[in-house]
C-alpha cells in the first residue's frame, strides 16, 4: 500500500573502534545527513588513533567531527543544530562502543 509516513535522519553517526591497553588503535567515524553524501570524519578518527582512552580525547574528537560536517539548514534542522548533534552523537556513540567492548573511561 501507500506509505503514510516518512522517516528522514536529521543527523546520523556511526563508528568502529579498536582499543588495546587503553589506547585507541583504530577508529572510524562516519557521518550521515550532514553533507550531500555520507562522509568519513577522517580528522576526528585520526585524532584518536594512538591516544589514550579518556573523556577529554573523546570530546576533542567530537568537536573535530562537528567541524568536518558540511550541513545545510532546511525545514528539518538548522546548520547549527546539525553540527551540534554531530558533536553530541559522536561523543555518545564512541562511549557506547567502548562500553560494548568493556572499556571503562
Amino acid at each position: 500500500g501507500r506509505r503514510n509516513a516518512n522517516s528522514i535522519s536529521v543527523v546520523s553517526v556511526a563508528n568502529v573502534v579498536k582499543v588495546e591497553d587503553g589506547v585507541f588503535e583504530d577508529v572510524r567515524i562516519s557521518l550521515g545527513a550532514v553533507a550531500p553524501t555520507p562522509i568519513m570524519a577522517r580528522e576526528a578518527s585520526n585524532f584518536l588513533k594512538g591516544r589514550r582512552v579518556n573523556i577529554d580525547n573523546i570530546e576533542k574528537a567530537a568537536e573535530i567531527a562537528a567541524r568536518e560536517a558540511k550541513p545545510i539548514s532546511d525545514i528539518r534542522a538548522s546548520e547549527w543544530y546539525r553540527r551540534e548533534m554531530v558533536r553530541i552523537l559522536t561523543k555518545r556513540s564512541i562511549i557506547k562502543s567502548l562500553e560494548k567492548l568493556g572499556v571503562t573511561i
